[in-house]
């Protein structure tokens, strides 16, 4: 069996450490694993694991990306893979396309897989084009078929996505050398509280929420805390950074608020938290963020909707909180800084080995149809 999957970049993020794995299992497994994207931190570590990674800005929303049509068309006839895997909007455009010059009787398998809850729209409408779609949760099932008409009768299937459990389980401790490295670096977070939020720096997840009540814990307990904010600002959102920094200014928080940018060992930092949380302003189609810190014990609050209600249901429910309510956000806060509910079940349900073994299964139920 050989796959090709389709991702705008290799840089960071869920759908990228998402792609790795399946990539891996394929091999893992004796099959032939391809990825097509526009590079990035991730490549040499996909490459070292057994695939291929093959070049292709597919990327761009301008007029220029659909010049690639043609020649991509060429490239897959060459390829002959059995399966084409599309995870993002633009490249699952430019790969539609390319298939549909390719004779009926000569085309791969295509499969999407719904990895965000989408502004409903032509453009959007292209994920749910595919005969065969993986949907990451209960959630985006609902919103391919609340949204999208005639997808009920297609080959959906939900897949979560999961972490390893070899990697995070109960208990897990950093390594006495990250710990020397990190409080030589960061001295002052040794004795505090410390509150993490991980993920692009970006308006959509809400930091504003995690600066202010970091200032209303201040005001309205004894917890010292210091808050880790792990994620980096691309170009775009610079801006959003630069207001940021401002508003922590404006309330006096300087000291006490850590931009870490992108970290490689954010299950260390995770590890040495309080507190995990996630405040994304829309719903999330899943929520690695929340899953990560659940999955090796440390209590995580995010709002009771999308793929991170679905997380905090099965594993931490006091974490669940109803969106933009800053009360409930300290007060659960406060309780878990006071040693109180802290009880979290042992993840056995988001796992990676369970997603990369069905996902395989539902590439080989595809080619035998």
């Amino acid at each position: 069996m050989k796959v090709i999957q389709f991702v705008p970049s290799l840089e960071s993020g869920g759908v990228e450490q998402g792609v790795l794995e399946i990539s891996k299992a394929l091999v893992d497994a004796g099959y032939e694993s391809h990825v097509v994207s526009a590079g990035g931190r991730l490549v040499d570590q996909l490459i070292n694991e057994g695939s291929y990674h093959h070049h292709w800005k597919l990327h761009k929303k301008n007029i220029f990306t659909l010049r690639q049509v043609k020649p991509l068309a060429r490239w897959i006839e060459e390829m002959k893979a059995d399966i084409l895997h599309v995870r993002s909007r633009m490249p699952a455009w430019i790969v539609w396309k390319a298939l549909n010059k390719i004779p009926k009787e000569q085309r791969p398998k295509l499969v999407s897989t719904i990895h965000g809850l989408y502004s409903v729209n032509f453009y959007s409408a292209v994920m749910s084009k595919p005969q065969n779609i993986i949907t990451v949760s209960n959630s985006a099932y609902s919103y391919l078929v609340d949204n999208y008409q005639n997808t009920e009768s297609k080959n959906i299937k939900l897949i979560y996505r999961g972490v390893d459990e070899t990697e995070y389980f109960t208990g897990y401790k950093p390594p006495s050398d990250w710990l020397d490295k990190w409080y030589s670096e960061y001295p002052e977070t040794q004795n505090h509280k410390l509150l993490t939020i991980a993920g692009r720096i970006s308006p959509l997840k809400d930091f504003e929420r995690i600066i202010n009540l970091t200032k209303d814990i201040h005001d309205q307990s004894n917890h010292k805390v210091k808050v880790l904010i792990a994620g980096e600002a691309k170009d775009k959102h610079q801006k959003y950074l630069n207001h940021l920094k401002k508003l922590i200014h404006l309330l006096n928080l300087e000291s006490d608020i850590y931009f870490l940018n992108f970290r490689k060992d954010i299950k260390n930092i995770y590890a040495i938290s309080n507190i995990v949380f996630n405040t994304s302003n829309k719903p999330e189609s899943f929520g690695r963020s929340i899953l990560e810190p659940l999955s090796i014990g440390i209590p995580s609050i995010g709002y009771n909707r999308g793929g991170v209600k679905e997380i905090l249901e099965e594993l931490y429910p006091y974490g669940s909180v109803e969106p933009n309510n800053s009360k409930s956000l300290l007060d659960k806060s406060i309780s878990i800084l006071n040693g109180n509910n802290l009880e979290i079940k042992k993840n056995t349900k988001f796992l990676k080995s369970n997603m990369c073994q069905s996902t395989l299964n539902f590439y080989k139920e595809i080619i035998t149809c």
